[in-house]
């Protein structure tokens, strides 16, 4: 096997988490996979991966030869690519993990909408709340939300997708019989109920008077469910922090009202991680603007 194949074959066991997974995309056996890595393990003199039955953990020599390996595919890939099928569009299985709440509440509709645009596209969506590394587990975007987006780094790069304000508000009983708060330190004789994708959830962060207000917070409700703090705000529980979106309807409908709202809270944002190349895979790139598109002036 020529060193080139040796390095796709490597790139495709690190992207897919595993040999099974990589034999499946690459297109050989399982056993031809491993023996291919443990001869160019040979070849290096270094131990690139630590296999278990269950489980294949990059090593730092492998991490590095990996990012590496990456970038070197990649430009191949491009210049490949500049010479045949310019004008194809993206085609073939994109694999997207998001959060629970984002993936339940917005995603379902903007995938539907992408896969009518993109008819030569197939998605695999899995839900989870965890932070997923791409690279590691071997999707091919991973979507995020934070109150920060990270700038692209080593073997990841980002990709914001959409801002959204956050607020205070509560149910007008609730604030009849508690009263509204008239500055944030009023907030801590309070039931606050908090948003869980924040840095502190129960450090609440304002700005008005020209000065950040830190305030500390107590309630019975720590979530980074949005149809939780939604529920629970009208239902008069105490005042909610989160994004505006969750609220959006009930603000309208008057179901629950802004408290402190001459002050601004920190934005939320909606970012992609992906592994970082000169230049996205088309299928990436595709999803990433189509979702931008998509959720402009839509998630406020």
């Amino acid at each position: 096997m020529d060193r080139f194949e040796q390095m796709r074959v490597f790139a495709g066991v690190v992207e897919a988490g595993g040999f099974t997974r990589a034999a499946e995309r690459v297109g050989m056996s399982r056993a031809a996979i491993s023996k291919h890595v443990l001869q160019l393990e040979d070849r290096l003199g270094a131990r690139l991966l630590n296999r278990t039955t269950r489980h294949v953990a990059v090593t730092e020599a492998g991490r590095a030869y990996y990012e590496k390996c990456r970038r070197i595919l990649d430009e191949v890939h491009d210049a490949e690519s500049g010479v045949g099928a310019t004008n194809a569009g993206p085609r073939g299985e994109l694999r997207v993990v998001a959060p629970t709440n984002f993936g339940l509440v917005y995603i379902g509709s903007a995938i539907t909408e992408f896969l009518l645009a993109y008819p030569d596209l197939r998605i695999d969506l899995s839900l989870n709340d965890r932070p997923i590394d791409p690279v590691e587990s071997g999707c091919d975007l991973s979507i995020r939300v934070a109150g920060v987006v990270p700038p692209s780094m080593g073997s990841l790069a980002t990709y914001k997708i959409t801002t959204s304000r956050r607020i205070l508000c509560a149910s007008p009983d609730y604030l009849a019989r508690r009263g509204a708060p008239k500055s944030p330190d009023d907030l801590r004789d309070h039931e606050c109920l908090s948003y869980s994708y924040v840095e502190e959830p129960r450090l609440w962060r304002l700005r008005g008077g020209g000065k950040d207000h830190f305030v500390p917070v107590a309630g019975r409700i720590v979530t980074s469910a949005g149809q939780v703090l939604r529920t629970a705000a009208a239902r008069g529980l105490g005042i909610a922090y989160g994004p505006r979106v969750f609220f959006r309807d009930d603000l309208k409908a008057g179901i629950v009202a802004p408290v402190l709202p001459d002050y601004e809270l920190p934005e939320v944002y909606v970012y992609s991680v992906f592994p970082a190349s000169r230049h996205p895979s088309a299928k990436v790139a595709a999803f990433n603007a189509f979702m931008r598109d998509f959720f402009e002036g839509r998630f406020v």
